[in-house]
């Protein structure tokens, strides 16, 4: 790891939440509870326009149950065929009582870790959101280290043959070759990566685009997108301020292209940074909007045996 390069942290909340009844966008209570257990945190949520990226992002709450994890939000029921466009679904409201989990992921140079876990650890009362008295109490706050976490999940991700990645909440992907409000629901390795990417090389070198354009070269090459990705990913409406927006939900594997992978294996640092890349996805998510919910995503190893994609035979030469 380059000396300039920060580390990433990612904490796991557990709390007991009571008190709210209506419509909203649950990542927006994360970003609540954090701010008021580490207020030094509030500028970095701050809307921002420019090259730098957010360093920090939080998740929705999310609700556990056998093994299960599903986003808490108010979305939309869609009539029969306006899945892709519903403006007139009818919003299903949020009721909170229970506990929930939710994320944090951060660049340490924000803030000391041991500082974000005393923060979260302490909170307990009532907080005031959203004009309601929400009741809190924090039960567990788990450590991650992203680090060790994308170097375990790569060498299986290797093994096994390829790479699943849960959209566990609604995400809006970013074109890395496009400018503008126009998001990208199409996840494909380059928009996946891309923000990831994008952050891993603004921390180590700050921007180089060329850089930035090797590096999701690499990741093309060696993730390759399986046929059965339009049918495990989905479009969800969700309301975040009064406008209803699309997210994609659901999951995505990619097979891992054996001769890219051994070939990039050999050169120095190509690992490196294709480990840094799902190490950022793990801590700070993909996509727009992540300091405020979206584009938080579980990764994990996947077994494809015969669906590996394009055979060492048929890969050809590197570039």
């Amino acid at each position: 790891m380059s000396a300039v390069e920060s580390k990433l942290a990612l904490f796991k909340v557990a709390a007991y939440l009571d008190g709210f009844r209506g419509f909203v966008y649950t990542g927006k209570l994360s970003k609540t509870l954090v701010i008021t257990a580490v207020p030094e945190l509030a500028p970095h949520f701050q809307p921002s326009s420019g090259s730098p990226p957010k360093l920090v992002h939080v998740s929705p709450l999310y609700r556990e149950s056998g093994g299960r994890v599903e986003a808490v939000y108010t979305r939309l029921s869609c009539k029969g065929g306006q899945l892709a466009r519903c403006d007139d679904g009818v919003p299903r409201p949020v009721f909170l009582e229970g506990l929930y989990t939710f994320y944090l992921g951060l660049s340490t140079s924000l803030v000391d870790p041991g500082r974000v876990l005393s923060g979260l650890t302490s909170l307990e009362g009532y907080l005031e959101f959203m004009k309601q008295k929400v009741r809190v109490s924090v039960r567990q706050v788990e450590y991650i280290d992203p680090h060790s976490l994308a170097s375990r999940l790569l060498d299986e991700a290797a093994s096994r043959g390829g790479l699943k990645v849960v959209f566990s909440s609604p995400t809006q992907l970013r074109d890395p070759f496009r400018r503008g409000r126009h998001k990208s629901f199409l996840p494909s390795p380059l928009n996946v990566f891309s923000t990831p990417a994008y952050i891993y090389v603004y921390q180590r070198w700050g921007f180089k685009r060329g850089r930035f354009l090797k590096l999701l070269r690499v990741l093309h090459r060696v993730f390759n997108e399986t046929y059965t990705v339009l049918k495990t990913v989905k479009l969800t409406w969700f309301v975040y301020e009064k406008r209803p927006e699309p997210g994609l939900i659901g999951y995505a594997k990619y097979a891992v292209n054996d001769y890219y992978y051994e070939e990039y294996s050999k050169r120095l640092g190509l690992r490196e940074a294709i480990e840094g890349v799902l190490a950022t996805a793990v801590a700070l998510g993909t996509g727009t909007g992540r300091a405020a919910g979206l584009g938080h995503v579980f990764l994990e190893p996947a077994e494809l045996g015969a669906d590996r994609g394009a055979s060492r035979a048929a890969a050809g030469g590197t570039q």
